[in-house]
């Protein structure tokens, strides 16, 4: 993909995700990153449903994992450096209650995810270069 065809991809997924509130249910970070991979051309596995902590965690390790770092080294490649992020790109900084909280890249340096200071739907989040944990290009 050319850098238009993945940015117009990344913002058909976050204008599905940019007013949902985080729910285990509907709309969490494993649900962004496989929408994300989707609309990246990848093809990935059915998704299982659950809908809290616990089922999330369980869900993982039948996938043979702990983490939710390892789930996507298992289908993607992973980045040796995170500022060469194209728009689309997957990116984890640390999460809540053992997780990991899964962002798209804008390509610019900015990131598209959860965060506590905007609750009710996906937030920008500037600066967080430092705080990337791991990345992958899609």
């Amino acid at each position: 993909m050319n850098l238009a065809e993945r940015a117009f991809a990344t913002e058909t997924v976050l204008q599905r995700y940019r007013d949902k509130a985080f729910d285990w249910e509907t709309a969490h970070c494993i649900r962004l990153a496989h929408a994300q991979a989707k609309a990246m051309g990848h093809k990935v596995p059915k998704l299982p449903k659950f809908k809290s902590a616990i089922a999330a965690k369980k869900a993982l390790k039948r996938e043979g994992v702990e983490t939710v770092t390892e789930l996507l080294d298992k289908h993607f490649l992973r980045h040796t450096a995170p500022a060469f992020m194209l728009v689309g790109d997957l990116c984890v900084l640390e999460g809540e209650d053992g997780f990991d909280a899964v962002c798209i890249a804008d390509g610019q340096g900015s990131l598209f995810g959860w965060h506590d200071d905007k609750p009710d739907g996906l937030a920008v989040i500037k600066f967080a270069q430092a705080d990337i944990k791991a990345a992958w290009r899609l």
